[in-house]
This record gives C-alpha cells, sequence and structure tokens, in this order.
C-alpha cells in the first residue's frame, strides 16, 4: 500500500513466510536503486486501519487464499478478510484504490468471495465505483474486484 507522505509502503501479512516471500520478490524484481521503503508487519489483515491509520493509501491490495507454495490449510478466513475490506475502505484516500484478488477454488474461497463482494456491492454509488472481473469459462479462477473513492462527492440538494 502506498501513503500519501512519502510514498512508503506497508506490507502485512499474519505469516513470517509470506512477509519473506514478498521481500525476496522484491529484491530480485527491482533495481537496488528503485526499490520503495518498505515496513513488513506481521498481523492478521483486519488490523490495515490500526497499522497505517485513516485516510492514508492511495492503493490497498489484497491476495487472499493462501500463501503460493505453502501450507494450503492455511488460509484467509471470511470474516477476518470482511474486517479488512471494512478497514481498507477507511484506508483508503479519496480517489484512491482498493484492490482485491479472490481465490474461489479451494475450501471457504467461493465464502470469503461473497462475503467480500456482498460488501463492496452495498457500498454507497454516491462515494464509490466497483467492479469485477472474471473468467466466465473458467469457474474456479480467481476473481478480481476493484474499489474506487470517488474524488468529487456529488453534494446534497436541499
Amino acid at each position: 500500500m502506498h501513503r500519501q507522505s512519502g510514498f512508503s509502503t506497508s506490507c502485512a501479512a499474519l505469516q513470517a513466510e509470506a512477509l519473506t516471500s514478498t521481500r525476496q520478490r522484491l529484491l530480485t524484481g527491482m533495481d537496488a536503486g528503485s526499490l520503495p521503503s518498505v515496513e513488513y508487519v506481521q498481523a492478521c489483515h483486519s488490523t490495515l486501519q490500526e497499522i497505517v491509520g485513516s485516510n492514508t493509501a492511495k492503493l490497498v491490495t489484497f491476495n487472499l487464499g493462501y500463501l503460493p507454495y505453502g501450507d494450503k490449510q492455511v488460509t484467509t478466513k471470511t470474516p477476518t478478510t470482511v474486517a479488512a475490506v471494512e478497514a481498507a475502505l477507511e484506508v483508503v484516500c479519496l480517489g484512491g484504490l482498493i484492490s482485491i484478488m479472490a481465490y474461489v477454488g479451494h475450501p471457504g474461497g467461493v465464502e470469503e468471495y461473497e462475503g467480500v463482494r456482498d460488501l463492496i456491492a452495498g457500498l454507497s454509488p454516491s462515494y464509490w465505483v466497483s467492479t469485477e472481473v472474471r473468467m466466465l469459462n473458467r469457474p474456479t479462477a480467481p476473481v478480481l474486484m476493484m474499489v474506487w473513492r470517488l474524488v468529487d462527492v456529488p453534494q446534497r440538494r436541499g
């Protein structure tokens, strides 16, 4: 996630292995001079607002499911994921984006996707724009959901 002041990046994950994997991918995928300053926090994604504050992020991303090449029994869960997306709605600034990649092919994945989708579908179109991208001919393929916080909020007429 990129914060507005100084464009710092925070990475939160419950599993230390996920943080290590992210750190390695950044180190091997970018030139040393272009590496961002990253704060790695081992915590549940539902504590996002406590980690970065409110109205601070231009981008919040979620990659749900299990850690690739990790223990497939350790997955994100619907209650904490919905709480995390609710926190992201408070964290993202005007004009900011929340990106959620939901993997529906593992046990509990469909329920997690549906919980997040229901939350997003209920957002006021006066303040939020949301979309979903999915493969129609691959029912267990990941589903990408994106939510933009509108900059120009319509004024009420009285």
